[in-house]
């Protein structure tokens, strides 16, 4: 389920603070989002030898100049929902990969490991659909901004 953030405090403040990178899978540039260790060992330990089903969801909120997405994780058979936050204006590379992927992982913060979660989203094409959307607000944010 999505948050509820009202003002563009609320929205700053709860961004993804840990950052991203973009990792080579099998010659696949995959989007790969940082995550505190804790909940990363939490993720594996649960999923485990096991059959996991997350239902990716990516929200975007647009106020004419700012884009967000919000994007949802829900662990089902765990009992656990995640959400992270990012400044597309910032991370159009990761939204772009996204889309050309179909996947993204989740890595502990700590660079001491090198593990990495990765989730393979259901329907691609929601992810292309969101990148094009994503481009489409940059771009008339842009153009409102330059007239």
């Amino acid at each position: 389920m999505g948050r509820n953030l009202c003002n563009l405090n609320e929205f700053i403040n709860n961004l993804h603070k840990l950052g991203y990178s973009i990792v080579d899978y099998n010659d696949i540039k995959v989007p790969c989002l940082y995550i505190e260790d804790y909940l990363f060992d939490n993720i594996v330990n649960k999923s485990y030898n096991k059959k996991t089903s997350i239902d990716t969801t990516l929200n975007i909120y647009d106020d004419g100049s700012h884009i967000f997405v919000d994007i949802n994780l829900n662990f089902f058979d765990m009992g656990l929902e995640e959400n992270f936050l990012l400044y597309a204006n910032e991370t159009l590379d990761f939204f772009y990969n996204l889309s050309n992927a179909g996947m993204f992982g989740l890595a502990p913060a700590s660079k001491s490991k090198s593990n990495v979660f990765f989730i393979q989203l259901p329907k691609k094409e929601r992810a292309e659909k969101a990148f094009e959307m994503i481009q489409k607000k940059l771009k008339k944010n842009k153009s409102n901004i330059d007239n």
